[in-house]
């Protein structure tokens, strides 16, 4: 899907109906543009996003952080530092 914009003298661009409708864009909401090649890629902003990231650690992720930051010469010694 592509769409022809304007941009204003202001530098403003306004996101078509269709697009707003497809990424449920809504007055108030927050968009990220990110710049990829020569292209812009833009996406609806979710503050929700994170809301549940634990499902991605392991059941042992608070163990094996708790393990690198205590065992400060064995960290060192796994990459590389010392011996």
């Amino acid at each position: 899907m592509s769409e022809e914009v304007i941009v204003t003298r202001g530098s403003q661009i306004t996101l078509t109906k269709q697009i707003r409708e497809k990424l449920h864009v809504k007055e108030g909401d927050v968009v990220i543009m990110n710049l990829v090649g020569d292209a812009v890629m833009l996406s609806k902003k979710d503050p929700k996003v994170f809301d549940n990231f634990e499902s991605f650690l392991p059941d042992n992720f608070e163990k094996i952080l708790n393990k690198i930051r205590h065992d400060e010469k064995e960290r060192l010694k796994r990459i590389g530092i010392i011996e």
